[in-house]
């Protein structure tokens, strides 16, 4: 039962990173003027609500209950003020793209944090590595500077 708690917890942990996520996401796509990044914070940002609708539904399976309590981390909010910094200064959107990269890096440590937890139930396991492998996927299209074939 300890376990389960355990891994209720990691899980809202993972719900509230993607719910933050989504809305920076969301509100990224009337800030920028370029038609491949809108299109790309659309995507992504319809993606982390999947993420979420997933997760949820994981946790109720495993007989938990999810919650949107508890404070975004310390390395997300740094990203949520470089994001807004970005917004409020009309910088580089190339700044702009770092950023979302780091976050998308930060993002996938965290699941690869979740996916190390031993007796991970295999539906959880298998969750969390599909949703760690999309947001690779688009760091990779970031890296490759290929936003608009992605999205």
């Amino acid at each position: 039962m300890k376990n389960n708690k355990k891994f209720l917890d990691n899980l809202n942990g993972l719900l509230i990173m993607n719910t933050e996520v989504e809305k920076i996401y969301l509100e990224l796509i009337s800030k920028v003027s370029d038609e491949g990044l809108k299109s790309f914070f659309r995507e992504k940002g319809i993606q982390r609500n999947e993420f979420c609708r997933d997760i949820k539904l994981e946790i109720i399976n495993l007989g938990g209950g999810y919650k949107y309590e508890g404070r975004l981390s310390t390395e997300f909010y740094k990203f949520w003020m470089n994001i807004r910094n970005f917004v409020l200064f009309n910088e580089d959107e190339g700044n702009l793209v770092h950023e979302v990269r780091e976050m998308q890096a930060l993002t996938i440590n965290k699941y690869n944090d979740s996916l190390r937890a031993l007796s991970l139930p295999l539906s959880t396991c298998k969750l969390l590595m599909k949703h760690r492998d999309s947001i690779q996927e688009a760091m990779d299209a970031i890296d490759r500077q290929d936003l608009v074939a992605y999205a």
